[in-house]
């Protein structure tokens, strides 16, 4: 018997592969990179999980990569539209986390601010003005959902939605726990966003007080709570229909731009004052001591010193004269040693390369004795 070739076409076109291909499509007309079908072993069920799309775009600011990431689930249904139950939203409730952050650099100055408390609410503080609807608080909270059924207005369950959720989130934490171990030796930042796309109805199910009211709507935001790695985690997600995800994706690519611009103010911010005393020079002094141990050896080699008791470098910042000072280890150095070191031109071009790189100091500076008190 023949494969009857237009059965096959309306087949596949009833199921979600078409609805992924479209998507995919409007991210790349929309200048996003794309990558589908990527699959990764969930290391909590030892099965093979497979990502629909994962879409991103990509800028070069001040040396690193920023990267604004978009993982997409998409599902599609016929018979069923998407109930999303929600309630008023409590602001000061202690036990949410109505602004989370998922994001990575392996940059020092970036990863300085990441690491901090703040950062999330002063990264949805600013990004919020220029996208509201990714990052302003989510207007109602979403405590549950039903696949509700278009013939006859039954509640079926909330299979596919779990299904959508978990995939997303599972997704993300993959990603995330793989970044330190892609081009090491390259600077990067990423941010992500987590979105599921439904071909078909969203309705709004608003329980309040005693009332509860239903309408239909484009998109909606769910702060969803799990644990991962025996921590709590906190994944921001946006339902959004099908025919709406082209007026969505406008702002995701305003947020590239704000991740850049963030990026580069925080970038300029860091450096302004990295050379003195405090975490942020001491976040460098690693780096700082791989190129400039070297240069150091090799002026003490060339004037015939003693290595002995050679230790770490530090830096401390002479404020009353305007000087940085590249202290050395006191148990090696003396007078005689630290005046062959500063007069010693070769060395001296060395290091303002060094600190031109590591902490963008182009000042005045001078070897001197570290003393610990």
């Amino acid at each position: 018997m023949a494969l009857d070739l237009q059965k096959v076409t309306q087949a596949i076109g009833k199921t979600g592969f078409k609805l992924e291909f479209e998507i995919g499509n409007i991210l790349r007309l929309n200048g996003w990179h794309l990558i589908s079908n990527r699959c990764y072993i969930d290391d909590l069920e030892g099965t093979v999980r497979e990502i629909d799309l994962l879409a991103y775009k990509v800028n070069i600011v001040e040396g690193i990569s920023i990267y604004t990431v978009i993982i997409v689930s998409c599902k599609k249904s016929e018979a069923n539209a998407w109930a999303l139950l929600s309630r008023p939203i409590e602001q000061n409730d202690p036990n949410a986390n109505w602004r989370p952050f998922k994001g990575w650099s392996n940059h020092p100055a970036i990863d300085y601010y990441l690491s901090k408390m703040t950062w999330a609410a002063a990264y949805h503080e600013k990004l919020s003005n220029i996208c509201p609807s990714l990052f302003s608080p989510p207007s109602v909270d979403v405590f549950a959902f039903q696949e509700i059924s278009k013939a006859n207005h039954t509640c079926q369950n909330d299979k596919n939605i779990f299904s959508s959720i978990t995939s997303l989130m599972k997704a993300q934490a993959y990603e995330m726990s793989i970044l330190d171990k892609r081009q090491a030796n390259t600077k990067r930042y990423y941010q992500f966003n987590l979105v599921s796309v439904i071909d078909s109805e969203i309705a709004r199910v608003y329980f309040n007080g005693d009332s509860i009211e239903t309408s239909s709507i484009k998109s909606e935001d769910y702060l969803c709570r799990y644990i991962l790695n025996e921590r709590e985690e906190v994944a921001r997600i946006k339902f959004v229909t099908a025919e709406a995800f082209s007026g969505a994706l406008e702002e995701y690519s305003t947020l590239h731009q704000g991740n850049c611009k963030i990026v580069a103010e925080h970038y300029q911010d860091f450096y302004a004052d990295a050379y003195k005393q405090g975490p942020k020079a001491r976040m460098l002094l690693g780096d700082f001591n791989k190129l400039v141990k070297p240069a150091i050896i090799s002026s003490l080699l060339r004037n015939r010193r003693s290595l002995d008791g050679f230790g770490d470098v530090s830096l401390f910042w002479f404020g009353s004269r305007n000087l940085l000072q590249i202290e050395i280890d006191y148990k090696f150095s003396d007078f005689e040693t630290l005046e062959l070191l500063n007069s010693d031109k070769q060395l001296s071009k060395r290091l303002e390369t060094i600190l031109a790189d590591v902490y963008q100091y182009h000042g005045d500076f001078e070897i001197d004795e570290h003393i610990p008190f």
